[in-house]
């Protein structure tokens, strides 16, 4: 029986253990927060279609991130235009005047995206529930920021304790800005990032900023960037660590390399979740725009990857981000999958999907799923620190270039030779050298990867 209903997922290209929406089309999480006992996931949604359309707010959540609700869709376009992405904060003490002190509001800052011929123009509102999320109500006095500009979307907003004030961080071109609120209602401009000598067609989206701690517990702030090109060969999550002031935010890390949470393709416009105490909790469109509107669909198209707690190591070329599954989904996964320890060889995959534990040997370099005559294959480097993975031999020369292309990244942990792999029915997610090596990859197959064979 499960393997009748397996292979019928996999023809669907239904993912078991990621987000993914009933019908219709799903981009960019928004809104991501943590609230009486749920992670609330918001997300841009367009139910009447599996292609990027009039984007909404869908809505959904879950206590482990494994088994999703999905709700009723939280917020539709309007006049003002449709609904991009945005941020999700809880206001305590109902500075927005939106709520009341006994009953304070839960408020969404989104872009709104108008079109009116040839013109196009985005601006920030807010709309607010007394419902736990539940229900929205936009602002009668929308948006709340307009700066007139045609680029100017996807805010961040959190609150920043020393100052008992709103930041927001909103991408504009090639350029963050930062704003600043008493009330989420009134903003003023306080601070501009830049990059020198970025390419021509570079365009940043999806900012967040957050504070990381290492091992040691020195902290630092992290910016996040999704960052896209025409030819797609610099698009993902980019980060930068280095200061916060209140007004501005000062790189120390990632301005002479450029950095990147993920060494895969399928990890974009990345957001951290609201409200929670003592972890930072990451979690991202699981896509990528080279080829999202023509992968197989089924009636829907879009997923989201697993949320990864993230902290810092630091190295000798700075500080650098590490990624483990949120450890809500790690307990979770142990239902589905199995702890792998194996030397090299052949071993059937008992059951999928799930999450699979290697320790890595001298001769276990190459490690690879396969079915069929098709295979994913995981290389490793331990001599100059590189992991690569390689899709091609599943197919996906219809999906262009950057489907078939092999990816890989450097690192600097030689001695951590723990490698989990989080294999759902179209994707693939490494965590390798202690999360330093995180790697989120789709792939698409008729039938489930039966085996894994090992070797050197």
């Amino acid at each position: 029986m499960r393997n009748e209903k397996l292979q019928e997922m996999y023809c669907a290209h239904r993912p078991l253990i990621h987000f993914t929406s009933k019908k219709g089309w799903v981009n960019d999480p928004n809104g991501l927060i943590f609230y009486e006992g749920y992670y609330h996931l918001y997300f841009q949604y367009y139910p009447e279609g599996v292609q990027h359309g009039p984007m909404h707010w869908g809505h959904a959540r879950t206590k482990d991130f494994l088994e999703w609700e999905e709700l009723p869709i939280a917020l539709y376009p309007d006049e003002k235009g449709t609904i991009f992405s945005g941020s999700m904060v809880y206001d305590k003490e109902n500075t927005s005047g939106l709520g009341t002190k006994e009953s304070p509001p839960l408020v969404a800052v989104f872009t709104q995206h108008l079109e009116e011929g040839k013109k196009v123009i985005q601006y920030q509102s807010i709309a607010y529930s007394l419902d736990g999320g539940m229900t929205f109500t936009k602002y009668d006095e929308n948006p709340v920021l307009d700066m007139g500009l045609r680029d100017f979307r996807d805010p961040k907003v959190f609150w920043y304790a020393p100052e008992k004030k709103w930041v927001m961080v909103t991408a504009a071109g090639q350029e963050l800005r930062f704003f600043c609120s008493d009330n989420l209602r009134q903003w003023k401009e306080s601070g501009i990032f830049r990059q020198e000598d970025m390419k021509p067609d570079v365009i940043w989206e999806c900012p967040d900023l957050v504070k990381l701690s290492d091992e040691h517990g020195e902290q630092r702030w992290v910016l996040f960037i999704s960052q896209n090109t025409q030819d797609y060969v610099e698009s993902g999550v980019r980060y930068y660590t280095g200061y916060f002031d209140g007004s501005n935010f000062y790189a120390e890390s990632g301005t002479k390399e450029t950095l990147f949470v993920d060494f895969g393709r399928d990890n974009y416009a990345a957001a951290t979740y609201a409200e929670v105490e003592g972890r930072v909790i990451q979690q991202s469109w699981m896509n990528c725009w080279a080829y999202a509107g023509i992968l197989p669909e089924a009636g829907f198209r879009g997923s989201m990857t697993l949320p990864r707690e993230l902290s810092l190591k630091k190295t000798a070329e700075g500080y650098r981000i590490l990624q483990k599954p949120a450890k809500e989904a790690l307990e979770g996964l142990r239902r589905f999958g199995q702890q792998v320890s194996l030397s090299s060889g052949n071993s059937a995959i008992e059951f999928i999907p799930g999450i699979y534990h290697f320790r890595l040997e001298k001769n276990m370099e190459s490690i690879r799923f396969q079915h069929a005559g098709k295979w994913i294959e995981i290389k490793i480097d331990f001599c100059y620190g590189k992991i690569m993975l390689d899709r091609s031999h599943c197919g996906g020369k219809e999906y262009g270039p950057c489907f078939q292309e092999m990816n890989w990244m450097y690192f600097h942990d030689l001695k951590d030779r723990e490698l989990y792999v989080v294999l759902d029915v179209t994707s693939l997610e490494i965590f390798a050298a202690g999360g330093e090596s995180v790697g989120t990859f789709q792939y698409f197959t008729e039938r489930p990867l039966e085996n894994i064979v090992i070797g050197g």
